[in-house]
């Protein structure tokens, strides 16, 4: 059988959504947030703002598991010229990941996609993350019923874009081509699998349009036929994956 891999967090799982609630239970339960920040949207905010910045890093090599875990969450608190010890950052990354990982929103159709894409192929999650955060994900929502391997950032200390990650997932699947990714972010998931030799499907529920025209994939290397297009849903991502 072939396989199909999927990124795991705003692809198959509503990171977004999940994420919203479990930093409202945190601010919710932490006397530090709520000392600190007036109201939830304005923590939400500025731990975003650090978030977004140390995953990007992280997906560059430029920083380690722990210094994101860490850093997201001092330099949040450290706009309020607040002095936080590592171990606070610890504790608070602990819960927030804890309360984050037994989120169950998905997005609609995604699951009755995967049960029947399942049944036709083996499903893969590749994703850059927390190995116990991404397992738990998948227990939690029920989506591991339809997967056939997890292959873990973490576990193996490389990340997307990085095209060691898409050959190591080769060779622990023994997969063969057509070589399918399905992700939601255009650089790490999609130009990385592009760049790795594989077709790529960007799932973008918001329709932004691609940022990367083919001449800049052919400046890059890249065969601009791998890009199978973009899907804003469950359906079309079923419709773009070639004959299996």
């Amino acid at each position: 059988m072939k396989w199909i891999f999927f990124d795991l967090d705003d692809t198959l799982w509503n990171f977004s959504a999940n994420s919203a609630v479990a930093l409202g239970k945190l601010y919710e339960i932490s006397p530090i947030l709520r000392k600190l920040f007036k109201d939830l949207a304005e923590f939400r905010e500025i731990y975003h703002a650090n978030n977004s910045l140390l995953w990007d890093l992280y997906a560059r090599g430029k920083v380690s598991t722990r210094d994101l875990k860490v850093e997201r969450w001092r330099r949040t608190l450290a706009t309020r010229q607040f002095e936080v010890l590592t171990a606070v950052c610890e504790e608070l990354d602990r819960t927030y990941l804890d309360i984050l990982a037994e989120g169950e929103e998905k997005f609609p159709g995604m699951e009755e996609m995967l049960q029947r894409l399942s049944k036709k192929a083996l499903i893969a999650i590749l994703s850059n993350g927390f190995s116990k955060t991404q397992y738990k994900k998948l227990q939690f929502s029920g989506l591991w019923r339809y997967v056939a391997r997890t292959i873990v950032s973490e576990e193996i200390g490389i990340n997307k874009p990085n095209p060691k990650l898409f050959e190591y997932a080769i060779q622990e699947t023994g997969a063969t081509p057509p070589f399918i990714m399905v992700g939601d972010h255009a650089d790490t998931d999609i130009l990385g699998a592009m760049k790795a030799g594989w077709h790529a499907i960007w799932f973008n529920p918001s329709g932004k349009p691609f940022p990367f025209t083919p001449e800049d994939l052919e400046k890059q290397g890249v065969c601009p036929s791998l890009y199978l297009g973009s899907a804003s849903t469950p359906d079309q991502i079923e419709s773009l994956i070639p004959s299996i």
